[in-house]
């Protein structure tokens, strides 16, 4: 459990780590005074995003137990399915982004230094499974505070403030963990740029691709909607116009 705060610690305080103030637990003590040594293993990101991904996702599926329009043991199922697709949904954005960026870093001449751009990109990935388990409370808060006529379409919307804050605060994080890299070549401020549009315009895709993560109280529970593969930015406009303009 101590080692699990200190990686806890290591990936929301990367300056500490970078002046060598904390070692990561997976490690050795040897390599204190390499800058790149000190971001943590894929498997530590891993279990990280596999044990806090899931305590959101969870959150996320409550929405119509909490909000009075089922029992418990109704919504359980949709609980379930939105805890197992909260880390699906960072995996698969991921691996989708990063070939890309394994190309730009090639052709920028930088395809050396991949491996601790990749260090760095899963560490702010596991910062924010942290930051999502945090807001839970929130959410939990909004979704039996919920009274407005459109209750369902603002629960999205929340949850998508609710992310678009993790993911700003972890591309903060991305920024700390890559100053190594940019201090040694300044080439790699523009990998972490293209890095955080790619990551950005395919997560929102995906996210949308594996809805339902709340289940609409009036649908019947199901893993994938029928209609998924639509394109994401359309609809969240449409769904702005629906609870702003009442359209």
């Amino acid at each position: 459990m101590v080692r699990g705060f200190h990686t806890v610690d290591h990936v929301l305080q990367p300056t500490r780590n970078l002046n060598g103030a904390l070692q990561s637990p997976d490690r050795p003590r040897a390599q204190s005074q390499n800058p790149f040594a000190t971001h943590i293993r894929l498997r530590t990101v891993a279990i990280l995003v596999v044990v806090l991904g899931p305590i959101y996702g969870a959150v996320m599926g409550s929405y119509a137990w909490l909000d009075g329009h089922r029992e418990f043991h109704q919504q359980i199922l949709q609980m379930i399915y939105s805890a197992l697709k909260v880390p699906m949904l960072l995996g698969i954005t991921v691996t989708v982004s990063l070939p890309s960026i394994f190309v730009i870093n090639s052709l920028f001449g930088l395809r050396d230094d991949f491996r601790a751009s990749l260090s760095a990109i899963i560490s702010a990935q596991a910062g924010l499974t942290i930051i999502l388990a945090s807001l839970s409370p929130l959410t939990v808060l909004f979704y039996v505070s919920n009274t407005a006529e459109q209750a369902y379409s603002m629960a999205i919307l929340f949850n998508a403030l609710m992310f678009g804050v993790a993911s700003v605060t972890a591309q903060v994080l991305l920024a700390i963990h890559f100053r190594p890299l940019i201090q040694k070549n300044a080439r790699h401020r523009w990998i972490m740029r293209i890095w955080i549009f790619v990551y950005a315009f395919v997560g929102i895709q995906a996210g949308y691709v594996l809805r339902p993560f709340i289940g609409d109280p009036t649908a019947p529970t199901d893993f994938f909607r029928r209609a998924s593969f639509q394109n994401a930015y359309v609809k969240v406009w449409e769904l702005v116009q629906q609870v702003v303009l009442g359209n």
